[in-house]
């Protein structure tokens, strides 16, 4: 029988202090990817802290700047910290600890160094790791080793009683166990297990890769006399970074196969002597990059305390488990003797593979783990494939949450329990791929009229998405679809950053300030959104300047919001000294307004679709697109793709891609400028930051000179204009009625020192047109901001990629494309 496990390795000191509370908000501060979705893989490559990037970047640096050999001189004393980190963890001396490029290599590395004869026995846990059983069984094939698997006993770890049994039916030359498998939440009695091999005398290696960062691990304490781990797992530091353990007197046995000169002294023309340290181990090539980042990450364990950790991730994971064990349809896989980090699962009916996916999908990233990855134990226990959820310091009950809400959308999907409006719609379409219905299509809306006749269905790669149009809610749609393991493509008709839509320019403005309670939500969504691009991309895209928005006294629908305030002109001048009011003014401040940063915004999330996997094509203009069964079929000049979801940001041109909506929108050329304004003085950020004012000329919009150009101001107003047609520079006249309108509020300006244009999509209500095209529910459209939706434009590209995944996103419900057609939902 196997003994009972618990969460630490080491005996307990007599009353120990009480465990510290971790404090995850500051663990998720400094971890920007806990702000990209719900993160449950640390079993596999935990997400890093700032601290642990900066280490790998700052030496990388320093590597282009003086050389390899000078960053590493450097470097050495920082570079022979982690050593002592690495020996404090693990319980060890400073020279029996080895640095190495991933656990597989020190484990080769090791059982390479005893030096196996043919007949002898090595007992090995059935928990061993795919690559540490590959190894053993090439030894027994090559070299007659025999390789004998250990029984588990009923809690699923080793059998301690028929381990003792075989270590006395004869010499053994070496004990291994995986202190946790890859494959289920097991913590293996490796001290028990160390009493025995050390009782006998034989070597006990231990596969800690699994263990370290989430379990108190102490060599002493365990009684293994050989250990391997790797960097990426729960350590948290960078991939290609392992550890290696050999205690004394096993260390001076052991000789590695392949000395390197990192780990051995070439004495003569045919001699040499190893080291006489672990470091015999190591190989001279080494990322020393990686090594600092993984000595940043040791120390950050350090700092929080192994046994709060611990703590944190086992109240976790115990919750986890029974959260999922609750649900209809759901099968927790650990085994009696789980405990730790780990959770694994499977869902009746589903291959785990699909589960992973619906749940990227969802924003929730966690890992199916297939039988070939641990036979020994899945196997054993009649598994084929389960997934696998590990949780860490920056997961807490929101991320368990989303988890399991995630898990119960997705049995709903296989016809267990109530299906929400957005699942039934998956449900037909699953029945439209099965070929047992035809998707339903609400006969009251219009339909979409195909620029092109059908395509006959060819067998050939289909997208899980592609994106149209890759201004700001395009490439913010990209991102999170990207983000959320889709494969997805953006088609661009024109040139990255092009001039001639809605999203080129320097600047925009953001705002909580909206004549409606029903923009509220999505205000607080998109400023929450804005700190997680920035978070995520390590630009500053917004300065929060304030801002006052004016209207006449008597407006039927003033603005009002979340934190607003309405001002009178007097006051407007203490906040703003550069803006003056119209008699009969008054205005709304808001102390969170401020200016975006639109051209760094486009480049930021261009560049965090592409690092997710996002495939782009600009100058690839979509001719055409027409449903076909669950699918749409999309016509470039180049190609016929298809695609599980068509996503349209097009903007101005929107029309052109869905006809039915051409009479409800109307696009509009606008006119804004640079006047000549000192940004030190009250045109400057010291005395004005973003504003607009209801003229009769129109609205009046502008942002203080702070970019060295000039304050910016435009008007809200212009002629109708077809996007196809050739867009002039502004006029003279154009200009002077702007700067006639600027001059009645902000005396203080020059003239104009340059100008550009731009395209507003208008509906009549000024709200946007974001959802399913009426009657195509394969098909999102997100347009028509009418001048006010760059702000919004990460929140958008968040809400699209749920509508893509499934997700209902009812706060969105009073911009569908609906309300715009007879029946629909106003």
């Amino acid at each position: 029988m196997s003994a009972p496990v618990t969460a630490g390795t080491a005996a307990s000191p007599p009353n120990p202090p009480p465990p510290r509370t971790l404090n995850v908000a500051a663990e998720r501060a400094r971890t920007p990817g806990s702000f990209t979705g719900h993160h449950f893989n640390s079993a596999g490559a935990a997400l890093l802290a700032n601290g642990t990037v900066e280490a790998v970047i700052d030496h990388l640096r320093a590597e282009s700047l003086s050389g390899g050999y000078e960053a590493a001189k450097h470097a050495a004393p920082a570079l022979e910290a982690v050593y002592a980190r690495t020996a404090e963890l693990l319980g060890a001396r400073l020279e029996e600890v080895a640095l190495v490029e991933s656990a597989t290599a020190g484990w080769q590395r090791a059982v390479s160094a005893l030096r196996l004869r043919p007949g002898d026995r090595v007992l090995a846990a059935r928990s061993s790791y795919v690559s540490s059983a590959l190894h053993l069984l090439s030894v027994e094939r090559d070299h007659g080793v025999l390789v004998e698997l250990l029984p588990n006993g009923p809690d699923g770890a080793v059998d301690l009683e028929a381990l003792e049994a075989a270590l006395r039916a004869g010499p053994a030359a070496l004990v291994t166990a995986a202190h946790v498998p890859t494959s289920s939440g097991l913590v293996e009695p490796v001290a028990a297990i160390g009493v025995l091999a050390g009782a006998h005398g034989v070597p006990f290696l231990l596969d800690a890769t699994q263990s370290l960062g989430q379990l108190p691990v102490d060599m002493g304490a365990i009684g293994c006399d050989l250990l391997i781990g790797t960097g990426r797992k729960f350590l948290r530091g960078p991939r290609g970074t392992g550890l290696l353990a050999v205690r004394r007197p096993l260390l001076d046995r052991l000789a590695p196969e392949a000395p390197d000169v990192r780990g051995a002294r070439w004495t003569a023309e045919r001699s040499w002597e190893l080291v006489p340290d672990a470091k015999r181990f190591e190989l001279w090539e080494a990322a020393h990059a990686l090594r600092l980042g993984l000595g940043a990450a040791l120390t950050d364990l350090s700092t929080l305390g192994v046994d709060t950790v611990a703590g944190h991730l086992a109240a976790l994971a115990i919750s986890l488990r029974e959260r999922l064990s609750a649900l209809p349809g759901v099968h927790v896989t650990d085994p009696p003797a789980a405990g730790g980090a780990i959770v694994t699962f499977v869902v009746d009916g589903m291959d785990a593979s699909d589960v992973q996916r619906q749940l990227a999908y969802r924003r929730v990233h966690l890992i199916a783990v297939p039988a070939g990855h641990g036979r020994w134990d899945m196997d054993h226990r009649g598994l084929t494939k389960v997934v696998r959820a590990s949780v860490h310091v920056y997961n807490d009950e929101d991320d368990l949450d989303a988890l399991v809400e995630a898990v119960r959308e997705i049995v709903c999907l296989q016809g267990r329990g109530t299906a929400s409006a957005a699942d039934r719609r998956e449900v037909r379409a699953e029945n439209t791929r099965r070929g047992n219905a035809e998707p339903e299509v609400d006969p009251a809306l219009p339909t979409p009229s195909p620029v092109a006749p059908p395509v006959p269905r060819t067998p050939h790669h289909s997208y899980d998405a592609i994106v149209v149009g890759l201004g700001v809610h395009g490439s913010a749609a990209l991102r999170h679809l990207a983000a959320r393991g889709l494969d997805v493509l953006g088609l661009e008709q024109y040139g990255l950053h092009h001039d001639l839509g809605s999203s080129h320019g320097a600047t925009r403005m953001i705002r909580r300030a909206y004549p409606h309670p029903d923009w509220d939500a999505l205000v607080d969504t998109a400023y929450r959104a804005w700190t997680e691009l920035e978070g995520a991309s390590k630009a500053q895209l917004l300065d929060l300047t304030g801002g006052l928005y004016a209207a006449p006294k008597d407006r039927p629908d003033p603005l009002r919001g979340p934190g607003c305030r309405q001002v009178d002109a007097e006051e407007a001048a203490r906040i703003f000294p550069g803006l003056r009011l119209p008699t009969g003014f008054s205005a709304v401040h808001d102390p969170r307004a401020g200016i975006i940063d639109a051209q760094e915004t486009l480049r930021a999330q261009l560049t965090l679709a592409e690092r997710s996997g996002a495939h782009l094509h600009d100058h690839a203009p979509v001719l055409g697109w027409e449903p076909d069964g669950d699918e749409v079929v999309v016509r470039t000049d180049k190609a016929v793709l298809r695609t599980r979801r068509l996503v349209l940001c097009t903007g101005p041109w929107t029309a052109a891609q869905v006809p039915s909506l051409a009479p409800h929108l109307t696009v509009t050329r606008i006119v804004n400028a640079y006047f000549a304004a000192d940004p030190a003085g009250p045109l400057g950020p010291s005395g004005l930051g973003s504003f607009s004012v209801d003229l009769p000329q129109g609205l009046l919009y502008g942002f203080p000179a702070a970019d060295g150009r000039g304050l910016k101001a435009g008007l809200d107003s212009g002629p109708p204009w077809d996007p196809q047609a050739p867009r002039p520079e502004a006029t003279a006249d154009e200009l002077a009625l702007l700067a006639e309108a600027l001059a009645q509020v902000v005396p203080g300006a020059g003239p104009v020192t340059e100008s550009l244009t731009c395209l507003y999509t208008m509906t009549a209500d000024r709200r946007f047109v974001v959802g399913e095209v009426p009657g195509v529910p394969q098909v999102l459209v997100a347009s028509a901001c009418s001048g006010h939706g760059f702000k919004f434009g990460p929140a958008i590209g968040e809400a699209l990629a749920d509508l893509v995944c499934g997700i209902a996103r009812p706060d969105l419900d009073f911009l569908s494309p609906a309300r715009l057609f007879p029946g629909g939902t106003p």
